[in-house]
């Protein structure tokens, strides 16, 4: 396969370019100017953009879950120009043992994506090793089970082990009196009981007990003043954050009007959290965008606010939204890359180079294709997106993983 009038990503630079795939090994024998083949299977890129393939570092694929599974999630990915993602631990039940993980990992082989897997921690497990895991959660509230930490005390223990943690930040104690503060009868209460101080304190339960081995990974950050408080030991210690999509274009205020699908952990902010995000992002504060995917079932998701569960679809809309930023001049095309691509790779490890010899895992978008987000086409299960109808810049074209080419229509605008 060759891949012709391409604007490759290489080396923070964008070059004029062409990449010769080999049809039986799935690598790149050749990147040049011109490459000159007999090549039968050619694909005119047209001048549109080729990036190392981008990376969501936070999807819940609801592993033998009617909600949504590998093969329907592998589908999402693959139509928003996905490459890899990272599985959370949350199944149910959730994955907290050895065995239980090696099953999963075995349904992780031959699926279309490159797919890895995060191993849960509890306060019983923390020094268990798996070398096949990508990455350890923890979750500082109530997940699935006995899927979280519970005596924040144990913190210091579990960084001593030297492992990279991700980290879902929402203080326990924080939301326990909010839920005596606030009647749990509105969208917005919520965001009340969920509110910015039970992130903040939760972020600094975790810096106080770092040491100086310590690897965190801060998922969904959604506060201004959690990014502050990140900042002042990002030089110090060896801390990556992450935010959503939702989180850079939602707020509160459409609480009400969303219903469901504007219910998220962490919930949507104030606008003032929504700007910092962004200033966040372009001071590099922020490393890594993340769509948090979590797909539920329609009719969960339009049940009353208390029965409703938390989570919306991301995967398909990740790369547009992210696109998107760049379009309104939010933030520049190479931080755009950074975000999706670059950067977790760096983080989690991954091998997405575009170098001659290594797998082709490549993400192709049209950085100028307009078009509305239209959930109805989404392929995954989960049909409903906070964005239905939003009018977005830059789209995926074409998803290349492990040297296969897949259509990515665009959300199919």
């Amino acid at each position: 396969m060759l891949l012709k009038n391409c604007k490759i990503y290489l080396d923070k630079k964008i070059v004029e370019g062409e990449i010769l795939i080999d049809d039986n090994t799935g690598k790149i024998k050749k990147i040049a100017r011109i490459i000159n083949n007999n090549n039968e299977n050619i694909i005119n890129i047209k001048n549109n953009l080729v990036i190392p393939g981008a990376i969501d570092c936070h999807v819940h694929f609801r592993w033998k879950s009617k909600k949504e599974g590998f093969k329907s999630g592998s589908l999402a990915a693959i139509n928003g120009g996905i490459c890899f993602a990272i599985d959370m631990p949350n199944d149910n039940p959730p994955i907290t043992c050895k065995e239980l993980f090696y099953k999963k990992l075995e349904d992780t082989k031959n699926l279309p994506i490159n797919l890895f897997l995060n191993f849960g921690i509890t306060e019983n497990n923390y020094r268990e090793y798996i070398e096949e895991a990508k990455v350890y959660k923890i979750f500082m509230v109530k997940s699935v089970g006995e899927l979280y930490i519970s005596n924040y005390d144990i913190l210091k223990d579990i960084f001593l082990e030297p492992k990279l943690y991700c980290i879902h930040a929402e203080h326990r104690d924080v939301i326990l009196e909010n839920l005596k503060k606030y009647s749990y009868n509105s969208w917005e209460s919520h965001t009340l009981i969920r509110n910015n101080k039970s992130e903040y304190l939760a972020v600094k339960e975790v810096l106080k007990n770092l040491s100086d081995n310590s690897k965190i990974h801060f998922c969904h950050i959604s506060t201004e003043e959690s990014l502050k408080e990140i900042e002042k030991f990002k030089d110090k210690h060896n801390i990556s954050v992450e935010v959503c999509p939702h989180h850079l274009y939602l707020t509160k205020d459409m609480a009400e009007e969303l219903k469901g699908f504007g219910k998220v952990n962490p919930p949507l902010r104030d606008d003032k959290d929504r700007k910092a995000l962004i200033v966040g992002i372009n001071r590099g504060i922020v490393d890594i965008i993340a769509s948090d995917h979590a797909p539920h079932l329609l009719e969960e998701k339009l049940k009353d606010v208390k029965n409703c569960p938390s989570g919306i679809p991301g995967i398909e809309t990740l790369l547009p939204l992210t696109f998107n930023l760049y379009n309104k001049k939010l933030i520049s095309i190479d931080r755009v890359i950074s975000l999706i691509s670059i950067n977790p790779a760096k983080r989690f490890n991954i091998n997405n180079n575009i170098i001659e010899n290594n797998i082709a895992n490549l993400t192709i978008v049209d950085i100028k294709k307009e078009g509305k987000i239209n959930s109805d086409l989404f392929e995954s299960k989960a049909k409903f997106s906070p964005f239905d109808g939003l009018k977005v810049k830059g789209f995926p074209i074409y998803t290349i993983v492990k040297g296969k080419l897949y259509e990515s229509y665009g959300l199919k605008i």
